[in-house]
């Protein structure tokens, strides 16, 4: 008989605590969103001891998506994974090159979200982002130089890490249609052999259409 009860209380401890459990995982999943993200970007770099060198921002393309936890009503923390096609021009003495890049981005962001307009919203967001670069190369005429191959001595003109800051203002329609614009500067060096001499910190305008899954 002893058994038995304690077997009834074992099965309705469990059961009380499986009901919880799932409980929680779906209230904090009522919480989460996500969706896909697509942009154009402008980017170019800021050059420091690099004297009669220019650089023009150029036309390139973003891909990927975001996820987002929302906390409150009006604040949420969201990650952007993006992948990014990148191009600059470089101009001296009146040669012009472009240097072409394609990385992968996670970005984190503080946001802000009010209602406009009924369902609309207002979203204004600000944190840090990582990135590494799988591809960088400068064209100039026909010749092409991979910015991270090493040469004979070992060393390479680009590393492929960036870290910096990045800011975004979107404007969301009732149907989870979003526009959103952002502005990302670069404070790691991209430059690896020639970083004693010189400095090229990224940076990059983008502005693109985005759609936040209903949550």
């Amino acid at each position: 008989m002893k058994k038995l009860v304690m077997m009834a209380v074992l099965a309705i401890v469990l059961g009380t605590a499986q009901a919880e459990a799932q409980g929680l995982v779906k209230n904090l999943m009522g919480h989460m969103y996500g969706g896909p993200k697509v942009e154009a970007n402008l980017s170019g770099f800021f050059l420091s001891d690099i004297p009669g060198v220019k650089s023009k921002m150029n036309v390139g393309g973003s891909v990927g998506g975001f996820f987002g936890f929302r906390v409150t009503e009006n604040f949420s923390v969201q990650e952007d994974i993006l992948m990014h096609y990148q191009v600059s021009q470089l101009e001296q003495d009146g040669k012009k090159g472009d240097l072409s890049y394609l990385g992968a981005e996670l970005a984190f962001y503080a946001v802000g979200h009010w209602n406009v307009y009924g369902n609309n919203r207002l979203i204004v967001g600000a944190g840090p982002f990582v990135g590494y670069g799988l591809n960088a190369k400068y064209k100039m005429d026909d010749n092409e130089t991979d910015l991270y191959e090493k040469n004979g001595n070992g060393d390479k003109v680009f590393q492929p890490f960036s870290v910096g800051a990045g800011i975004m203002l979107g404007y969301e329609l009732g149907c989870g249609l979003q526009i959103n614009a952002s502005y990302k500067i670069g404070i790691l060096d991209q430059l690896d052999a020639p970083k004693d001499k010189a400095s090229m910190l990224p940076s990059r305008i983008s502005l693109g259409v985005a759609y936040r899954f209903r949550k």
